[in-house]
């Protein structure tokens, strides 16, 4: 007969080799397999309402959810697909225009510190003139013909790989909707036979956190396009509303936002608007900082139940680990912590005897 620790060890190694085995073949599909999961906790409440308005019809109500969900994220990437459409069409009008008859460099150009000099001749040698830049297209494109080959295919695959990962996301998203809560059940039960009275704790504490983190990213994202757009156009700045957008995607990293509105506020400053430079800076930033680093924590934090700094390091360290997906994710993991070391100094009081 096999002792008890060759018996266990078997048993260890046996499931550990299922488990890198799965994960194996599911690594290509778990960035949408997590964010079907993150979506599916978040917007269960709403599934839940539709199912009671469709009379507990699961399949329709799973289906219709689904098409919720697609229409809420489909709509706004094809907006700025559309606004980013129409400023490159914009753009592209302008060189044609420049190459036919050529454009003198403006007067703010010089000006600007450092590099102004070293602009204004790269503006001369290529848009001054007429017909610099199709002859510069021309010679380039000759030249390198294999890097813009690969230069399309890495952005087409790129494309490609996200319209994937969304509509596996959304095909996931169906079946959680549809066997969510049998899903749940055996997810409890495993959860009660390996942590048994700690996995409540857990459990309880999981879907309020990714719904605020999820509230947290839209809301004050959304707040943050509209209210800096305004501001842009207000000013007269040129694409105000896609500028806004870009600039409100850009503070998902850290203290970038405020760089373009720098950027932004120095170009007001140098081409006559001083004024409207300073002040375009000084809300932006003011925006952008209490959005993300007040407004957004304090929204996570009022769900949570989780300390403000906690929210605010899950926040930052979920960003610079994870990406976007970490402005979701980072303040649950510090929930969870929250949750342990209340576990832990429950457990010390009551040894202590307190």
């Amino acid at each position: 007969m096999p002792s008890r620790f060759y018996t266990a060890f078997v048993n260890i190694a046996f499931s550990g080799l299922i488990l890198l085995a799965a994960f194996a073949v599911l690594r290509p599909f778990l960035l949408a397999i997590l964010w079907a999961a993150v979506i599916a906790v978040a917007t269960w409440p709403l599934h839940v309402r539709i199912r009671v308005a469709l009379k507990g019809d699961n399949n329709r109500a799973a289906i219709l959810s689904t098409l919720v969900i697609g229409v809420a994220l489909v709509a706004p990437m094809a907006v700025l697909l559309v606004l980013v459409v129409a400023e490159l069409n914009g753009v592209a009008a302008y060189l044609i225009t420049a190459d036919k008859n050529g454009a003198p460099v403006p007067a703010w150009l010089p000006m600007l510190p450092g590099a102004g000099e070293l602009l204004a001749g790269k503006w001369n040698q290529y848009l001054a003139s007429p017909h610099q830049i199709s002859g510069l297209l021309q010679e380039w494109m000759s030249a390198k013909v294999n890097l813009l080959q690969e230069v399309v295919n890495v952005v087409l695959l790129s494309i490609t790989s996200r319209m994937a990962t969304l509509f596996f996301a959304l095909l996931v998203l169906f079946f959680i909707y549809r066997d969510g809560e049998r899903l749940l059940a055996r997810i409890n039960l495993i959860g009660v036979k390996w942590l048994q009275k700690r996995w409540h704790s857990y459990a309880h504490h999981i879907p309020p956190s990714l719904r605020a983190a999820v509230n947290g990213l839209v809301i004050v994202g959304l707040g943050e396009a509209v209210i800096l757009s305004a501001l842009y156009q207000v000013f007269g700045i040129p694409s105000a509303v896609l500028l806004g957008l870009g600039t409100a995607l850009i503070a998902f990293i850290p203290m970038a936002a405020p760089l373009v509105l720098a950027i932004v506020g120095f170009l007001m400053f140098v081409t006559g608007s001083p004024l409207g430079g300073i002040f375009v800076f000084s809300v932006g930033t003011a925006v952008v900082m209490a959005a993300d680093y007040v407004v957004r924590p304090m929204l996570i934090q009022g769900s949570a139940e989780i300390h403000f700094l906690a929210v605010l390091f899950g926040i930052l360290g979920g960003v610079a680990t994870m990406g976007v997906l970490g402005l979701i994710l980072g303040p649950v993991i510090l929930v969870l912590l929250m949750v342990l070391f209340r576990e832990a100094s429950v457990n010390e009081s009551a040894d202590m005897g307190l």
